[in-house]
């Protein structure tokens, strides 16, 4: 009888390499966990961005990623067959659409893309209402929203297509505290829904509220993995505590 493999992600001495032999990732392990907030934390530069495009088997130009292992829901990361199973929402949110097209004609081609076209529009409305994303915003050109909104529409795709894995690249960043809240609560919805979200961020006080487990990286390395217990998180390592300090006082 086989087990059921716990985990969403397991990685074991993922390297990433430039082409001069630069080192962006040194050897790092982790595991996520199926059904879970996985919060990601670190200073720019320790490799938490990489990490979430690594998982759709992207790294940066001109490197190359070496592992002894490296499963996405139980298919190697190089399998290219995990498709629709995973979503991604950058950073910044204005490079997944066209300013000079409107929402409405973006989103039917990612129906399209995504064989979405048997879903209804008014069932993406009612996520939106949900969302307090404006139904007018469909008429509208991507230019005339800000990055918030735009933000919220790509995490009302995400509700759309139920992928098993939802990665979220500094998905509050430059937002007011109104559109942080929606869009933390629409995590924790998402998250209910028995959905893995790993979630990367550079505050302590979001994967605090959010995550139940959480992987500190510094240049390239991981160095710690811990629980988040009452929506409290204390690192083991000084680098982890001196991290959340920092943090702390920019609140």
């Amino acid at each position: 009888m086989t087990s059921i493999d716990p985990n969403a992600v397991q990685i074991k001495n993922a390297t990433i390499e430039t082409s001069d032999g630069q080192k962006i990732w040194k050897g790092i392990s982790l595991e996520i966990k199926k059904g879970v907030v996985h919060g990601i934390i670190g200073e720019s530069g320790s490799g938490k961005s990489t990490l979430g495009f690594s998982l759709f088997g992207m790294v940066p130009k001109g490197c190359h990623l070496f592992y002894d292992v490296f499963s996405v829901l139980g298919e190697d990361v190089l399998s290219k067959r995990l498709g629709s199973r995973l979503f991604l929402v950058p950073q910044n949110p204005n490079g997944a659409f066209h300013p000079f097209r409107t929402i409405e004609a973006q989103i039917k081609d990612f129906f399209k893309l995504s064989g979405l076209d048997s879903v209804s529009y008014e069932s993406l409305f009612l996520i939106w209402d949900q969302l307090s994303i404006p139904r007018n915003h469909w008429k509208e050109y991507a230019r005339t929203l800000s990055g918030g909104e735009k933000q919220g529409i790509l995490l009302s795709l995400a509700f759309l297509r139920t992928p098993e894995i939802l990665v979220l690249d500094e998905p509050t960043t430059g937002l007011d505290a109104f559109s942080e809240k929606i869009v933390l609560e629409t995590v924790q919805n998402l998250a209910k829904m028995g959905m893995t979200v790993v979630f990367i961020t550079h505050e302590f006080r979001i994967v605090e509220s959010l995550a139940s487990q959480v992987t500190i990286m510094k240049q390239g390395e991981v160095v710690e993995t811990i629980s988040v217990l009452n929506q409290n998180l204390e690192p083991k390592t000084e680098y982890g505590k001196q991290l959340k300090e920092a943090s702390l006082l920019f609140q």
